[in-house]
């Protein structure tokens, strides 16, 4: 095999190292591969030819980052992609365990700490614990609270008045 033949191999396993990379999650180490057999390239042209080998370094500097491109931006699109690495799905309110419209329809009720909020505690709303956390400050346990909004997954709360005093 020749001078050119031995290049165009050098060539090619990069490119099949880097296109791999897309299908074998190997965290880099194909990539890396991939790369070094692409200088070993790029050193063999310029030792045939000093213009060769900048030609050779020109394409690498245009394709390398082109082929980045396309392949994040265009591959996930691919029928092959979308098999591979499907879109993330849509979590609603209810699949990450928070109903957030039924947390707002708390807003205005008086319940009770059960817990002390410092800020963030348990609250009894009727029989039903909710995560609060306080608006303000801290509440101690066994106070009365109102519902003022909601923040996240908890319901913000204010203390009404101490419920252990009377």
């Amino acid at each position: 095999m020749g001078e050119i033949g031995i290049i165009l191999v050098l060539y090619a396993v990069a490119v099949l190292l880097l296109v791999a990379e897309i299908f074998i999650p190997s965290h880099g180490i194909l990539t890396a591969g991939g790369l070094a057999f692409l200088i070993a390239a790029v050193v063999k042209t310029f030792q045939i030819s000093t213009n060769a080998g900048v030609v050779a370094t020109l394409a690498c500097v245009v394709l390398l980052p082109t082929a980045a491109v396309i392949a994040v931006k265009v591959w996930p699109h691919t029928p092959l992609g979308r098999l591979i690495s499907p879109d993330n799905p849509v979590l609603t309110s209810r699949d990450v365990g928070v109903n957030v419209d039924e947390m707002e329809s708390m807003i205005g009720r008086v319940g009770r700490s059960i817990s002390p909020l410092r800020p963030s505690g348990t609250c009894d709303f009727d029989g039903h614990r909710f995560p609060c956390v306080a608006e303000m400050g801290m509440i101690a346990r066994d106070m009365e609270v109102q519902v003022v909004g909601v923040k996240g997954s908890n319901l913000a709360v204010v203390a009404k008045k101490d419920l252990t005093t009377g």
